[in-house]
């Protein structure tokens, strides 16, 4: 083949078009036109090791889910610069795309089931930049003591099972870097008490968070096929879209929703950082001393697989003997010595120090699937939720716990297969 043979165009081993070098893109048995390689995944990233047939069958299953985006209709977005279109059915968040465009249908994004994202990792990048100032000499030297600039991209992980053609999408919630720039000097005021530097102080960072904390919220919710009572579907005004509800209003309700104590105790003490300079702080840390009691013997009642009412606080439970039940009564109206002071007291917070009332803790640990043993709601190992035996079924034999069965085994017990999360219903 001579040097210039390569410039001649050739025929799109797919549609047949003619198209010259620049025009034309590898694969591995052929070569196709960008033209359609523009109608394959956005998630797409192995074309160069992929066959003619099969593109062609991805171009089908494309073709079929463009027919099926005229049936999807979103209830909300999050994000700024890509964005989560999420379709809600009875308050639970069933489907979602990802795209850049608020005419995302003409993109044609592949529609996704929250059931096949297997996990919803958030990634949020600092970089940190110090200032400095010109001397007397034309010297840049650093401040005494130094100042920085501090700068943030926010990013979720979207782990993808069940689909051929991608496992895994990127989610970019911001286009440009967050940049912090009214940064005090270390060793002024709030951040000589502080020594450090904390993001939630500015609300254009918050307004970032609270969206990731919003989608991984979302996907959790759909995950597990439940409402998600803290988003506010279709309401313009949410702050997670960039809109004006309080968020301080915002933390505080997902305070009396959160499933485990690590989540209650890292929105208490967001809580906490945002109100610093409040005027109205100590109505607020009332109001949330009390929604953390609440939430606590909620919590502790939901590991121990006892009923909550919260109506009563769960004093009325008929289930006693319970650490957690016997805490709620006593958060009612029964009495309670302070460890630190010795007081005898009736409420939830010491009347002589102010020591707040001790809560026995549960052992909330759990083994995953993959055998690492863990406290939170996803696996430090490989991203798993917590399962439960009935969102067990083998997908080798199809075998499922019986009724009433509390712990999640390691292999199946008819077929002896390892259970992974291909065996997650």
């Amino acid at each position: 083949m001579g040097l210039f043979d390569i410039f001649k165009k050739k025929g799109c081993a797919i549609c047949g078009k003619e198209v010259g070098v620049f025009g034309r893109k590898k694969l591995e048995d052929g070569e196709i036109c960008t033209d359609c390689v523009k109608k394959l995944s956005p998630f797409f990233d192995d074309r160069r090791h992929s066959t003619v047939a099969q593109i062609e069958a991805q171009l089908e299953y494309r073709a079929e889910n463009e027919k099926a985006l005229a049936g999807f209709n979103h209830s909300v977005a999050i994000g700024k610069y890509e964005k989560m279109f999420i379709e809600v059915v009875g308050g639970v968040p069933t489907r979602f795309v990802i795209s850049s465009s608020d005419n995302y249908k003409t993109k044609n994004p592949d529609i996704i089931s929250f059931k096949n994202v297997s996990s919803c990792t958030p990634d949020i990048k600092e970089n940190r930049t110090e200032e400095k100032y010109t001397n007397d000499k034309g010297e840049r030297v650093s401040y005494n003591p130094p100042r920085y600039e501090y700068s943030y991209d926010f990013n979720i992980k979207l782990n993808i099972s069940g689909c051929e053609y991608f496992d895994f999408i990127n989610l970019d919630l911001n286009s440009g870097s967050v940049e912090l720039k009214t940064v005090a000097p270390a060793g002024n005021g709030f951040f000589n008490m502080r020594n450090t530097f904390d993001p939630m102080l500015y609300p254009e960072y918050r307004e970032f968070k609270a969206m990731v904390d919003e989608i991984c919220a979302c996907v959790s919710a759909g995950q597990k096929g439940v409402t998600y009572s803290g988003m506010q579907y279709g309401q313009t005004n949410n702050f997670a879209h960039g809109g004006t509800v309080d968020p301080i209003q915002g933390i505080l309700a997902q305070m009396r929703t959160a499933n485990d104590m690590q989540t209650l105790t890292a929105l208490q003490m967001n809580l906490t950082t945002m109100i610093i300079n409040h005027p109205n702080k100590a109505a607020i840390m009332d109001q949330a001393a009390t929604i953390m009691a609440d939430s606590m013997v909620r919590i502790e009642c939901a590991e121990a697989g006892i009923p909550y009412n919260a109506s009563v606080g769960n004093a009325g439970n008929s289930v006693s003997g319970s650490p957690a039940v016997q805490n709620a009564s006593t958060s009612s109206n029964a009495s309670w010595v302070c460890p630190a002071c010795g007081s005898e007291n009736v409420g939830k917070f010491c009347n002589s120090c102010g020591e707040k009332m001790p809560v026995t803790k549960v052992d909330a640990s759990w083994t995953c699937l993959c055998g690492v043993k863990n406290t939170g709601k996803f696996c430090s190992e490989c991203g798993l939720e917590k399962a439960s035996p009935e969102d067990i079924e083998c997908s080798e034999c199809s075998w499922t716990a019986e009724p009433g069965a509390s712990t999640v085994p390691t292999f199946c017990p008819n077929c002896g297969r390892r259970f992974d999360y291909n065996d997650l219903k």
